[in-house]
């Protein structure tokens, strides 16, 4: 009986070790919107994001405003952060990324496979 729960113990540990993740193909949008905020770089920060949402307007002053406001949202609700606070889920059914900051789940965001590349697909 101890065996057992020797061996339930470790496998569990081992399933809720892949539960949360540094990095998942699924969260390399939200990655380089990391990135993006944090180098001003707004052609990194519009290719984050799927064809539908960029509805074809590639406006460089457009973006930037929305770079820009996304710098202040992101300030606001996490101060300085580091990539490294963040980890990553990904939900299958609904499509969407779930964002862990400092160990509490903060949002889930729809995204997308264009191609092969992963896309955020909400604003």
């Amino acid at each position: 009986m101890k065996k057992f729960f020797v061996i339930a113990l470790i496998v569990t540990g081992s399933f809720a070790s892949f539960a949360q993740s540094t990095h998942i193909e699924q969260s390399t949008p939200f990655e380089n919107v990391l990135q993006a905020l944090k180098s001003d770089s707004v052609s990194l920060f519009m290719n984050s994001f799927s064809l539908q949402i960029i509805d074809g307007n590639k406006d460089k002053e457009l973006w930037l405003t929305r770079l820009n406001q996304g710098k202040e949202k992101f300030k606001e609700r996490f101060g300085v952060f580091k990539p490294s606070d963040f980890l990553y889920k990904y939900d299958k059914a609904e499509s969407k990324l779930i964002i862990i900051f400092k160990g509490q789940e903060q949002f889930r965001i729809s995204v997308i496979k264009e191609g092969n590349t992963w896309k955020l697909d909400q604003r």
